[in-house]
């Protein structure tokens, strides 16, 4: 059976289950699958560059946003603040900005400045599969970690299958080595050079 599309891993659950009657709730455990991904991957193919101006005292992060990476606005590199030291900053002072803050979905710099040239590298979200976004790059890579990832929470859903310990094991396995893949990817397969500190 191909794995290929959304259709193709809501058939595949339905076989490996032998029910025929869990195709709307086979797109729910396709979507916990998701969620539990977005939490224990860290893929190359995850991290996006994004360039951008700011807009206003605070600007919206861009829809599949995860986890920062980096930031900078101007070529200079911006340290993460937390709420409570962010909002202690004078608001009216302005300048080229030196830290960030994320509430609510939304990045503000301090000091302050509306026409900030961000540039961002972001881990976004999977994206999801429906049935009119059919696939993308980890069904395509990995379907195994879909198809046990959804396997797994079937099990929590019907709660009666034996098969469960195995599934998990199975899905455990395919995200330790997408991971041990993605780390490659990223840094090569040697050992990372050292760095030099120069005096």
């Amino acid at each position: 059976m191909s794995l290929a599309t959304h259709a193709d891993l809501i058939a595949a659950i339905g076989d490996w289950l032998d029910r025929s009657d869990l195709a709307t709730r086979a797109a729910d455990f396709i979507r916990l699958t998701e969620a539990r991904l977005n939490r224990l991957l860290d893929d190359p193919e995850m991290e996006v560059v994004s360039e951008s101006v700011a807009t206003g005292t605070s600007t919206a992060l861009p829809a599949d946003f995860g986890e920062m990476v980096s930031i900078s606005v101007g070529g200079g590199a911006l340290a993460s603040m937390g709420p409570v030291e962010f909002a202690g900053i004078d608001s009216s002072v302005s300048g080229s900005p030196r830290f960030y803050n994320i509430v609510n979905r939304a990045i503000s710099f301090a000091p302050a400045n509306s026409t900030a040239a961000i540039r961002m590298i972001y881990r976004r979200n999977i994206p999801a599969l429906t049935a009119a976004a059919p696939t993308n790059w980890l069904l395509t890579r990995a379907p195994d970690v879909y198809l046990y990832g959804a396997l797994v929470q079937a099990s929590a859903f019907l709660a009666e299958d034996e098969r469960v310990g195995l599934w998990k094991n199975a899905f455990d396995e395919a995200v330790s080595e997408l991971r041990s893949d993605g780390m490659r990817r990223k840094w090569g397969a040697g050992p990372l050079a050292p760095r030099i500190r120069r005096t």
